[in-house]
């Protein structure tokens, strides 16, 4: 039983990057998580901001039987979006973070690994599976770490030793108990720069981000308005943030790599602001369609822009 369980989940690692296209695999038992009890604690300092989902979901996210009673197994794959270093900034533009200059990764990771669960039922008839993709209630990074995939940075972002930081991530649970991979441990070291380059000290310390301070959170999960005496410095970024993770010395030596099935958009890469302001709901969801800006609405693309507008004239 257990060289087969074996063999299977070598042949499901083969599927998954030789057939499915993906970057990294890996299997973790579906055991509760150890991150609940800095979960709980990160919502009690309030760190999560506007998310209230956070606090709705915290029970579920740290047990992935809670997602799929009779859980075993919790298959871990990633898809690299590694493209060469941003150039200074234009004038008159605003940059988009770089996950974010491709298609939409939920769709394209949870079509893959539904293709992935299929072939898993082809090897057990009797096995059951749950898709998770970003959105999930799961502790995601941290069930990366025990598939071995990389571990979690200081960024608090999830770091491969040869792929860097710049990584979309997925999980498939299921009810097969597959041999569990090696998780990995933390290479970070004394480094700090992360922390060094955030502007707005949205790492309040190693491995502490403070949601509220951060520009990814800022632009894209905060629904309220700005003050308009004191907007955010956003730092030239209308949507996300990379500044903690293109400073990182392990992005800054892993290989060029970019997933063939999320192709860069090299037109989002940077955006001209007066282009941008002389856009209409609908010119402003054509050319969002498809991608991770479409979670940007209008009325947030507006508050944005005039955020920068406003930072841009006090400097």
């Amino acid at each position: 039983m257990e060289r087969a369980h074996h063999e299977a989940k070598e042949a499901l690692r083969a599927y998954a990057l030789k057939t499915l296209g993906f970057d990294l695999f890996g299997v973790a038992p579906a055991e509760p998580l150890e991150g609940q009890r800095h979960l709980a604690a990160w919502l009690a300092m309030g760190f999560h901001g506007e998310m209230a989902y956070m606090a709705r979901t915290a029970t579920l996210r740290g047990n992935p039987d809670a997602l799929l009673p009779g859980a075993r197994s919790v298959i871990c794959v990633a898809c690299a979006y590694h493209d060469p270093p941003d150039g200074p900034l234009p004038s008159g533009h605003v940059r988009v973070a770089r996950y974010a200059r491709r298609r939409d990764y939920h769709k394209v990771i949870r079509k893959k690994l539904l293709k992935l669960g299929e072939h898993l039922v082809g090897l057990f008839p009797e096995a059951q599976f749950r898709i998770v993709v970003d959105s999930g209630p799961l502790l995601e990074k941290e069930v990366a770490q025990r598939a071995g995939l990389g571990w979690i940075g200081k960024n608090t972002c999830l770091i491969n030793r040869r792929l860097g930081s710049e990584l979309l991530l997925g999980e498939l649970i299921t009810t097969v108990a597959l041999p569990p991979d090696s998780p990995e441990t933390d290479h970070c070291g004394s480094c700090t720069a992360c922390l060094a380059a955030c502007p707005t000290e949205a790492l309040r310390g190693p491995y502490q981000l403070d949601a509220r301070r951060c520009i990814s959170y800022l632009t894209i999960e905060h629904k309220s308005a700005f003050d308009a005496d004191h907007p955010p410095q956003l730092s030239g970024y209308l949507f996300g943030c990379d500044l903690c993770q293109t400073c990182c010395p392990w992005n800054r030596h892993a290989p060029l790599q970019v997933n063939p099935h999320l192709p860069t958009r090299a037109h989002l890469a940077t955006l001209s602001v007066s282009e941008l302001a002389g856009l209409d709901a609908e010119a402003w969801a054509k050319l969002a369609e498809g991608s991770p800006l479409r979670r940007l609405t209008y009325e947030r693309l507006r508050r944005n822009l005039g955020a920068l507008d406003s930072t841009a004239k006090q400097e």
